[in-house]
């Protein structure tokens, strides 16, 4: 097994050597490498500022995995601190004669995630051909299934996609946050800004900043809010859950563009599903200096039922606005929901009984 030293200088040589003529023999020259060095696996760690080599195509990405963390007690499940830290002087000297190895210095209880995405290669891998697939894959919506779907299919290993095209209003998620409490929207249960960093989509699809308005299923075609056309040959609908209260209302969102003849759209009136609602509700744009100006005291309502509601009272804390300058106004559960449609069983899943809860209402 390669060092840490090690494993970073052979990227880098690996890296060095692959002339972009011969770059259509890269897994020839990746297995002649491991032949040389008397290896039967390659390892590539992938920074925040590392620069995507020209063999990153032909490597294999490890999907996000926790640490095992390894208990005291079979079937223990709870949290166990380890109390007791004498060692004796025999098993200090044992650690100095140990080979580093990645993870062995960590202690069981660390739940320290790495910084770092792991891509790896081997000789079988490299031996066995891959079948190339040149369809055009459209995603549309950076939601949980939509990002899972891109991920599934790029972690087949006997299949190379050349051509999948992810449309997400706003971008993704984890370009806007910095940290987790400046985060506007509640957070995803499947995916991490760490974990999301990690995937490294951009390097590996094509991500379109985008919003879908029309299909023409004729032709086999997406038009875009621009009016550009992204052609498909498969299409892939991943919205998730939306936020309709403006839309029940006929109106649309400040950064929605561009709006239909029936609908309405009102200064300062902004969706918690804005794709812009990162850029209106930044540090310095125009709407945030207004609501941070301590001598005006501007007010912000925040209307709705969700846990967005919670996240996005954070979210503006963290970026200065008061306390007394917010407003929350809760509707019923039933609210914007036409007569004829009989949603009563989903209502569960659209408006939890959140601001209901005893429990909650206490730790607020």
């Amino acid at each position: 097994m390669l060092t840490e030293h090690e494993r970073k200088g052979h990227s880098r040589l690996v890296y060095s050597v692959i002339n972009p003529i011969f770059e259509k023999s890269t897994r020839f020259f990746l297995k002649e490498i491991l032949r040389l060095a008397g290896k039967t696996c390659l390892y590539f760690e992938v920074q925040n500022k590392t620069i995507i080599p020209t063999i990153f195509h032909e490597l294999i990405h490890v999907r996000s995995r926790r640490f095992p963390h390894f208990l005291d007690k079979k079937w223990d499940h709870e949290r166990w601190e380890n109390k007791s830290a004498s060692t004796t002087a025999d098993e200090e000297a044992d650690k100095d004669f140990k080979v580093p190895i990645d993870g062995a210095e960590r202690k069981a209880d660390d739940e320290t995630e790495s910084p770092f995405a792991l891509c790896f290669t081997s000789k079988k891998l490299l031996s066995e051909a891959k079948i190339v697939k040149n369809a055009r894959l459209v995603v549309i919506g950076a939601s949980d299934t939509g990002i899972s779907f891109a991920e599934a299919l790029l972690s087949i290993t006997y299949l190379k996609f050349t051509n999948i095209t992810l449309i997400a209003p706003g971008g993704l998620p984890n370009h806007h946050l910095p940290t987790k409490k400046t985060n506007l929207k509640c957070q995803s249960t499947s995916y991490t800004n760490e974990e999301l960093q990690k995937l490294m989509l951009e390097s590996r699809i094509t991500v379109l900043d985008s919003r879908m308005t029309d299909i023409d299923r004729n032709d086999k075609n997406v038009i875009l809010d621009d009016g550009k056309v992204v052609p498909y040959d498969t299409l892939v609908l991943t919205m998730g859950i939306q936020e309709k209260t403006l839309d029940s209302l006929n109106f649309a969102s400040w950064g929605i563009s561009p709006v239909p003849a029936d609908i309405k759209r009102c200064h300062g009136v902004l969706s918690i599903d804005d794709p812009h609602l990162y850029q209106s509700l930044g540090v310095g744009s125009d709407l945030m200096n207004k609501l941070t100006d301590r001598r005006k005291g501007t007010k912000c309502v925040i209307y709705g039922r969700t846990l967005n509601v919670y996240a996005l009272i954070q979210g503006l804390i963290e970026r200065g606005v008061q306390y007394k300058n917010m407003i929350i106004a809760i509707p019923r559960r039933n609210c914007h929901c036409n007569e004829e449609e009989d949603i009563n069983d989903e209502l569960d899943y659209i408006y939890p009984e959140a601001f209901e809860d005893a429990d909650l209402e206490t730790k607020m």
